[in-house]
């Protein structure tokens, strides 16, 4: 093979090696997903990297990612009109930095600012 032809063949390879599977854990019962996982790996070596759920309607609720089974890095979560609620910072399966609380009209009403699982700073943005 010359190196032309594995370099052409190497991005497929890497999308396999990296490849993450989706699977619809539950449903509605209109049949719309409510829960779905997305996995990395294959067999007992495969780890949960990403939650979806969905409201009946099929907005998005909330997505958030792990990392080595935790939660891990921003989780959003929204209204079911598809308006921002939360925004929550995680590292290695605890709250740290700053989570954010909207309104339903999209403004930003609270901040909580976490270090490593620990409530240390709350602001009101709310407006009086």
């Amino acid at each position: 093979m010359t190196l032309r032809a594995a370099l052409a063949f190497l991005p497929a390879l890497l999308l396999v090696a990296c490849s993450t599977n989706k699977f619809v854990a539950s449903t509605h019962p209109n049949g719309k997903p409510e829960v779905v996982i997305y996995m990395k790996g294959e067999g007992d070596e495969a780890q949960k990297v990403m939650e979806k759920v969905y409201y009946p309607n099929g907005q998005l609720e909330y997505v958030g990612r792990f990392e080595n089974g935790v939660e891990n890095g921003e989780w959003l979560y929204y209204y079911e009109n598809g308006t921002k609620k939360y925004l929550e910072t995680w590292q290695n399966g605890v709250e740290h930095g700053v989570h954010l609380d909207y309104s339903p009209d999209g403004q930003v009403y609270r901040e909580l600012h976490y270090e490593k699982g620990k409530l240390v700073k709350e602001v009101d943005r709310s407006q009086k």
